[in-house]
């Protein structure tokens, strides 16, 4: 059996229990958690079988297979590559174990088209340029179009969540190809170099993390060496540009319903005070970030890290306009277009996981403290990145949030749960936690109760950071040019029980 247990409850059962097999009563005799993903559990058992689990929904192994004909003694997740995995058996044999595609879960159609792509590409590797012509190099080329479309089409077939991960690992290995022969066949040439790290983030985008993050690595090589051969070219006009974007247009606001503000907050007093009760804007606690420091972001920085990179933006202020759409570009291009430039059309790189992609600029931003207070070890981090009058309407989340403000201001207004009906939800599902209302031009024919629905306010300035409990609503516009990050924790959050031996004990030990 496999049992979890909660050493902060008072009770003296598990939360859960899971049998190791269905058939007989096998022992467990080793098991590793994830390194990132504390949630996934690999067990060996005294038969040999390697079984992981999703222990959010353990009573279904996600995967199990016949790693020895004797006991397993011991197995380890890589700490650092957590796609390897390592076990020793009884017999003395060890086996390294890596994360593969399972072609055999796709079509044959595109089997035998991804295997000639693979047959064709090590051709090309393995000749020189003039053993291999550039027709055959066109061919080859052609092939990894067709096989990009034929995985993009079953990508978006259905919902999202529903397509098998082997399509995505496919889209992002023969990305993985397009990206190299895109190098072989243009070397240093500023075009190819192009179209390689485009290649590299479009499988980062539509597919899943092959090869220890080769994709990353490749495109953040290649932006590099495209910022350096483009670094002349560049004037001092975005720099004032960036300050002249500064004046935004801030609202009259009643010193009565400014939200409160703490300078660092204690861990206890985040537990007991703040935690699941009130949003608080906090001070402090972003100071030690690099990205406030000496990586302080600004419109060049973004350029060096990841100007050449494709991102998906949001085309329109907000997304309930009609107009409201998606579209991909770099992020040079998004700078030069919607930042640096007026637009009668504002783009929004919003509610993007901006630092899975680039993982270079996760490293200028430090998750607080006060997110690992649960059991979620998942922390989900999405950037917004945007123009002067970008906005996000009047909405809920389920979960918590920190909203952290890097650069530039936004003025947020927030309200209750509780005068959710005068709000006005939309009735449709896809928009059931979003306001009809126009926050600050409401049409008070339409919706008479909204004015007398209380609310918070406050202007979130660069280098301060908003809590925000569940289904709290709030409406955000920025005020200037604006990068934020949004750490977002499940809504389960576990608190320190009020009673209980291990109470005061987990404070002390909550860096651990």
């Amino acid at each position: 059996m496999i049992k979890l247990w909660d050493l902060r409850s008072i009770s003296e059962k598990p939360i859960l229990s899971t049998s190791l097999s269905e058939d007989s009563e096998v022992g467990v005799t080793s098991m590793d958690r994830h390194p990132f993903q504390g949630h996934i559990v690999a067990v060996g058992g005294y038969d040999g079988m390697l079984t992981v689990y999703d222990m959010r929904k353990a009573q279904t192994p996600v995967t199990v297979m016949e790693a020895s004909d004797n006991c397993l003694n011991d197995l380890r997740f890589h700490p650092e590559r957590a796609d390897h995995l390592f076990t020793a058996s009884e017999s003395g044999s060890v086996w390294h174990w890596l994360d593969k595609m399972d072609d055999k879960k796709l079509n044959p159609s595109i089997r035998h088209l991804f295997g000639e792509i693979t047959q064709m590409y090590l051709e090309v590797r393995n000749n020189s340029s003039t053993q291999f012509s550039e027709t055959e190099c066109s061919t080859l080329l052609l092939k990894i179009d067709s096989a990009l479309h034929y995985v993009w089409e079953q990508l978006h077939t259905g919902q999202w969540k529903d397509v098998d991960p082997e399509w995505r690992k496919l889209y992002s290995y023969v990305s993985l190809f397009k990206a190299l022969l895109c190098l072989e066949l243009g070397k240093d040439e500023g075009s190819d170099l192009v179209n390689a790290i485009a290649a590299c983030d479009m499988g980062l985008i539509m597919g899943e993390p092959i090869l220890d993050g080769l994709l990353s690595n490749i495109a953040d090589s290649l932006n590099e060496k495209l910022w350096i051969l483009s670094e002349t070219k560049r004037t001092i006009q975005e720099n004032q540009n960036e300050q002249e974007d500064n004046n935004g247009c801030y609202p009259q606001m009643n010193k009565d319903n400014f939200v409160e503000t703490i300078h660092v907050p204690s861990i206890e007093t985040f537990l007991l005070d703040i935690m699941n009760k009130k949003p608080v804007v906090i001070t402090g606690a972003m100071d030690f970030w690099p990205a406030m420091s000496e990586s302080r972001w600004s419109v060049n920085y973004l350029r060096k890290v990841a100007g050449y990179r494709t991102v998906p933006i949001e085309i329109g202020s907000k997304y309930t306009d009609d107009a409201w759409s998606q579209s991909l570009t770099t992020v040079n291009q998004f700078i030069d277009n919607y930042i640096l430039t007026s637009n009668a059309t504002a783009g929004y790189l919003a509610q993007y996981q901006l630092f899975q992609q680039i993982p270079q600029l996760k490293k200028d931003i430090l998750v607080p403290d006060y997110c690992y207070l649960g059991t979620c070890d998942d922390i989900q981090v999405n950037a917004w990145f945007g123009p002067r009058g970008t906005i996000s309407p009047l909405h809920y989340d389920p979960d918590h949030n920190f909203l952290s403000q890097v650069v530039g201001s936004k003025y947020i207004r927030l309200y209750s749960e509780e005068v959710t009906s005068s709000l006005y939800p939309h009735e449709q599902d896809l928009l059931f936690n979003t306001s009809q209302v126009d926050v600050e031009h409401p049409d008070i024919e339409h919706f008479p109760l909204f004015l007398s629905a209380p609310y918070l306010e406050t202007i979130l300035e660069s280098g301060s950071m908003l809590y925000l409990p569940p289904r709290v609503w709030h409406y955000v516009r920025s005020l200037s040019t604006s990068f934020s990050d949004c750490l977002r924790v499940e809504r389960q959050w576990y608190g320190i029980p009020n009673s209980g031996p291990f109470r005061l004990a987990r404070l002390g030990q909550i860096r651990e």
